[in-house]
């Protein structure tokens, strides 16, 4: 189902870094996938999760990689365990266009992924690792690890600059809202350090830096 554009614009607003807190405080440290890199001009992206499993090939025939792709819905942030293999995701240039006329929102791998996909990419090796005829689809649509996070179906995936986080989508617009305010709070304290305060009181902020924050920055 398309994630909702008041969501989206909620979510694309703010960083991974502030949604990861926002996250942590709620128990939930398996959101945040960890050891992926943005891709060099990769811009961020944000989308219900469609997930995939890859394992080493040992002869067996796989899923139809075509077939499987084809069936990813515009808007969605494609997502493929490949158990940290250090090889190239076996897409190829021209499964990777297809994939991008789908109208794929992005795609994040704990493997490496082949240059110019024309996508937003996350990827947990350099690129160009690897020939990558030695991964196997095995499985889509299901719950996956990927960069020490859990990833389930529907999630809303957020990747920007600093990261991935994998957001359950029952909570996701309470988490938007709450992260919005994070990063509020993140600014004010970064302009304060700025300004020369001391970091007494202000990480994490006290009480006392709290008030200080309401008072400045509540609307007039």
């Amino acid at each position: 189902m398309p994630i909702d554009a008041t969501l989206r614009d909620a979510l694309s607003a703010v960083s991974t870094a502030s949604l990861g807190r926002v996250l942590a405080r709620r128990g939930l440290t398996a959101c945040a996938l960890r050891g992926l890199r943005a891709h060099s001009g990769s811009r961020g992206a944000v989308g219900p999760a469609h997930t995939l499993r890859l394992i080493r090939a040992r002869g067996e025939a796989g899923l139809s990689l075509s077939q499987t792709l084809d069936g990813v819905p515009e808007g969605a942030v494609v997502v493929a365990d490949a158990g940290g293999a250090g090889e190239t995701l076996p897409f190829g240039a021209v499964l990777a266009v297809r994939l991008a006329q789908r109208g794929a929102a992005g795609l994040i791998t704990d493997a490496a992924c082949p240059p110019g996909t024309g996508l937003p990419v996350w990827s947990g090796q350099p690129e160009g690792a690897g020939a990558g005829s030695g991964l196997v689809l095995v499985g889509a649509g299901e719950p996956i690890a990927c960069g020490g996070g859990a990833v389930h179906p529907g999630d809303i995936v957020v990747g920007d600059a600093e990261g991935v986080v994998a957001i359950p989508a029952a909570i996701a617009e309470a988490v938007a809202l709450e992260a919005v305010e994070q990063q509020r709070l993140d600014l004010w304290i970064q302009r304060e350090v700025e300004k020369g305060a001391s970091l007494e009181g202000l990480l994490p902020p006290d009480a006392a830096a709290l008030a200080r924050f309401e008072a400045e920055t509540k609307p007039a």
